[in-house]
């Protein structure tokens, strides 16, 4: 079972372990809980001292950066490099919309113990992340049921076991806020509980033993069969995060976008992309013969060779996001820059190689989806520079082909067995 630490009792007593920000009292009379969007607050008055204030509960990034705002609307907690946190939930506290949200809950079981995960955020890896964590929450509390807090666009994503979900028809960008209307909703929900806790939805969770398949149906490719199916590579192309060949490129293109010819002129360095990746798939096919390519992402500028599988497009849908996970499901290594886009990639495919940029070191490996515990981690996931050469990146997947039953045999066969 989870321990009370991984989740944050709302009813019927909310959560109060902590210290009164002004006085470090502990004596806490609780009003309830705000549910803003992104954030879930509590409610408090310290009885020491008299202050009232919103307390940020201690879940996704709040877990360690936890914020207070007093009534006169002071702010502690926001600490210097996580303002990308405090300054929109202040900015929302400030400025409350009350514009109407749309909320469908769609009921799969009622329960009377519930777990509620709150998946909402503003980056689509963010939400991805924090709703990684929702098998753990039903593997662990069989005996309470697990309602999802998700953005629409996700429902396809929904796991199944879940008691409940309520899908939020709002586009990414506006779940920073304070949207009164959502937190009215909710509230009339939670009515119908006898038990509410929170998940503290960790945004970075274990994913080793996360079956991908549970959220989308696809089941990842099986390591053991890596040298039997047929060799398959894809490409996942962005063209907002580019693979640049050298600083001066990007330097150019980055002063292009502050001037405004981003979306005209940009589009030379999107087709310098595909000439990188189509200069790497040939490198590899010279190899290896039999090995095959797909390319996915949103938005599809310049061509490739009638042998790539080009499943770019310039609009999404769930059928085209499933139909991604089937093909990452039947690639040895996906290829990509750093970035949210590998997150599923990573979780269904074998292995990847990753275009790491330098401003992205602190991230490293955030955006993949880790499905090993042992060395083959180091295998079968590798980072190069993000002015990799098509020569390198295709040395390295030449590699992990014909270097693989090696490593499968050392760090796979040849071991002690535990359970002997």
């Amino acid at each position: 079972m989870l321990s009370s630490k991984h989740l944050v009792p709302v009813k019927p007593a909310l959560f109060k372990e902590f210290e009164c920000v002004q006085c470090g009292s502990r004596d806490l009379e609780t009003h309830g809980v705000v549910f803003s969007g992104i954030h879930v607050l509590g409610r408090y008055t310290c009885k020491s001292c008299g202050s009232e204030f919103h307390r940020d509960l201690p879940i996704g990034f709040s877990i360690d950066h936890p914020m207070i705002i007093s009534k006169d609307q002071k702010l502690f907690g926001g600490e210097k490099g996580w303002e990308w946190i405090s300054e929109p939930l202040l900015n929302g506290f400030k400025n409350k919309n009350d514009k109407e949200v749309q909320v469908e809950r769609i009921v799969y079981k009622e329960e009377s113990k519930v777990i509620i995960l709150n998946t909402m955020d503003y980056l689509y890896g963010h939400v991805l992340l924090k709703l990684y964590n929702a098998v753990h929450y039903m593997e662990q509390n069989p005996d309470k049921g697990l309602i999802l807090i998700l953005p629409k666009m996700f429902s396809w994503l929904i796991p199944e076991g879940v008691a409940e979900a309520w899908l939020v028809d709002q586009r990414l960008g506006q779940t920073h806020g304070w949207h009164t209307k959502l937190d009215k909703w909710v509230q009339e929900q939670l009515t119908r509980f006898d038990q509410v806790e929170l998940g503290k939805g960790y945004a970075h969770p274990e994913f080793y033993d996360l079956n991908i398949k549970s959220f989308t149906g696809v089941e990842p490719f099986p390591m053991e069969d890596f040298l039997t199916l047929r060799p398959h590579i894809t490409f996942v192309a962005r063209t907002d995060r580019i693979w640049f060949p050298n600083k001066t490129d990007r330097f150019i293109y980055r002063v292009f976008s502050k001037l405004g010819f981003k979306q005209s002129l940009g589009k030379l360095w999107i087709r310098q992309q595909n000439r990188l990746m189509e200069r790497t798939m040939a490198r590899i096919s010279k190899e290896i013969p039999e090995a095959g390519f797909s390319v996915v992402g949103i938005g599809k500028v310049g061509k490739f060779n009638a042998k790539v599988n080009d499943l770019r497009t310039d609009r999404m849908s769930d059928d085209i996001e499933r139909s991604w996970c089937e093909v990452y499901a039947k690639s040895q290594i996906v290829i990509g820059i750093h970035g949210s886009n590998m997150l599923l990639p990573t979780a269904h495919a074998a292995g990847c190689i990753e275009i790491l940029p330098d401003d992205r070191f602190g991230n490293i490996v955030q955006d993949v989806s880790v499905r090993y515990q042992d060395r083959m981690q180091l295998f079968l996931y590798r980072f190069v520079d993000e002015y990799a050469s098509s020569s390198t990146v295709a040395k390295h997947a030449i590699s992990m082909f014909k270097d693989f039953a090696v490593y499968y045999k050392d760090n796979r066969i040849n071991i002690f067995d535990k359970a002997e």
